[in-house]
């Protein structure tokens, strides 16, 4: 028995047609496995869950009453709901972390002795030196990279530091004007 391709597609047909679930046919060096998927197909009856009578006397009187803004309005719930305040609302704050580039002891001053580049509270522009790194006796000087207000520093002096930490937490201020 040869199979050809006329035959194969007329035995899938029949497949579908009855209730054969599975098929194997081995003919020599070939072989056709026919595997059929039983779906099964659920109703559900929803009538008895919700009774299209209330629902429709429900939208019914939707229609019917005044609209819900004026209804709102005449009941004061606006004025109920949103309260009335003088204070302004602040703009959203957009911060930017000043992070270590490498592994190393952070300072905050060039020298033990000396005044620290920045404390907490003072405006920053970018390319201001902020912080050094020592890192292998070499001194590296870390920059802000924006322009905006130190508010917090994350880290203590003489503080070993890894590649990514944070360092200090800047406040980006946009309208800053330098001359």
């Amino acid at each position: 028995m040869t199979l050809k391709l006329k035959n194969i597609k007329n035995f899938i047909r029949f497949v579908k047609k009855k209730e054969i679930t599975k098929v194997k046919i081995k003919n020599y060096e070939t072989s056709i496995i026919i595997n059929k998927i039983k779906r099964e197909y659920y109703t559900y009856n929803t009538s008895k869950f919700y009774d299209s009578s209330e629902i429709n006397s429900y939208y019914n009187n939707l229609k019917n009453k005044e609209p819900l803004k004026k209804s709102l309005l005449s009941n004061n719930l606006i004025n109920k709901c949103v309260p009335k305040t003088k204070e302004k609302i602040e703009k959203p704050a957009f911060y930017s972390m000043i992070v270590s580039p490498m592994v190393g002891n952070f300072y905050r001053s060039p020298a033990p002795n000396e005044r620290s580049f920045i404390e907490k509270n003072d405006i920053v522009k970018p390319k201001q030196t902020v912080c050094i790194i020592e890192a292998m006796k070499l001194m590296n000087e870390i920059e802000a990279e924006v322009n905006g207000e130190i508010v917090e520093i994350l880290v203590n002096d003489g503080d070993v530091v890894d590649c990514g930490q944070a360092l200090m937490k800047v406040k980006i201020k946009k309208d800053l004007n330098y001359c």
